[in-house]
């Protein structure tokens, strides 16, 4: 199971990287993606999510937290 998570993630670093630097077209794919996704997350939990805020107990995330110290 390691072995497929470590290729998976390899994978997906040299997705991301052929996107960038311009190997792979995302164009073609995209312009077939439907315009709204099935299931569309609650507006309000997208709100809290840009503010850093846990959608549940509206605390921040540790990652929001640890961007903060950072950008401090």
């Amino acid at each position: 199971k390691q072995r497929e998570i470590d290729l998976m993630r390899e994978y997906r670093t040299r997705l991301i990287a052929d996107v960038v630097t311009g190997k792979l077209d995302v164009r073609a794919a995209a312009a077939h993606l439907p315009d709204e996704p099935a299931e569309a997350e609650p507006a309000d939990t997208l709100a809290d999510d840009a503010a850093g805020l846990d959608s549940e107990d509206g605390e921040m995330t540790e990652t929001d937290a640890d961007a903060e110290q950072v950008e401090a």
